[in-house]
């Protein structure tokens, strides 16, 4: 199964898990601080694969900045990945070994790192390509979720469209983190998001799922 496909949008599949996680699963340190080396595909470019690895952390740092001020605060990556089922001792592990000039602030570039040296991480729940082994699944609930943000019907959302989505369920997102969002998910920058470049996202990142909605065969 071909693991990297940068071609669409910012959203990448990096080395997605081969077994099912549950969605009851709750990360431990030991799990969610391995830093096992990222196996890379052979016939990969590494350089690649690292880029693929940076844009999908750049993808996921714009949903937890729910300020949309540029850095993660403890706060953020709380609120966020204890949606997700992680434990507080875990997050605040995390945020810690992220937070390398110990600013008590995460900044997209540390974000990126961390998520280089985290290789848990890559497939872990909020953050990852978590649960891509049931993508038929969660494109069909890409669908869904498409239809109930495209409020005019007319097969395109757009950036009020997208605010209003993620306001009804996320008063607490900034204006300037939706446009984010909508910068990642908007692959070609015409500024309109369809149906495959949502599904697309969509389907590969847990932390877009989780802000947007995720329909009802959720995993």
């Amino acid at each position: 199964m071909a693991c990297l496909n940068a071609s669409s949008s910012g959203f990448v599949f990096v080395n997605p898990p081969t077994q099912r996680i549950a969605r009851t699963f709750v990360a431990t340190p030991a799990k969610a601080l391995a830093t096992t080396p990222t196996s890379l595909h052979a016939a990969s470019d590494p350089d690649d694969e690292i880029a693929a690895i940076h844009r999908n952390a750049d993808a996921t740092f714009a949903i937890i900045d729910v300020d949309g001020g540029g850095t993660l605060s403890r706060a953020e990556l709380t609120n966020h990945l204890s949606v997700s089922g992680y434990n507080t001792e875990t997050i605040d592990k995390i945020f810690n070994k992220m937070d390398v000039n110990k600013d008590d602030e995460i900044s997209r570039q540390e974000f990126r790192d961390g998520m280089i040296l985290l290789t848990a991480l890559q497939s872990a729940p909020g953050l990852g390509n978590y649960n891509m082994e049931f993508a038929k699944e969660m494109c069909e609930d890409a669908d869904q979720v498409f239809q109930s943000a495209d409020a005019d019907g007319n097969g395109e959302i757009d950036q009020e469209e997208l605010r209003s989505h993620i306001g009804r369920s996320f008063a607490n997102y900034s204006e300037a983190a939706i446009d984010e969002i909508f910068r990642q998910i908007d692959a070609n920058s015409d500024g309109t998001i369809t149906q495959e470049e949502f599904r697309d996202a969509f389907c590969k990142s847990s932390a877009l799922r989780q802000a947007i909605g995720e329909g009802p065969n959720y995993k």
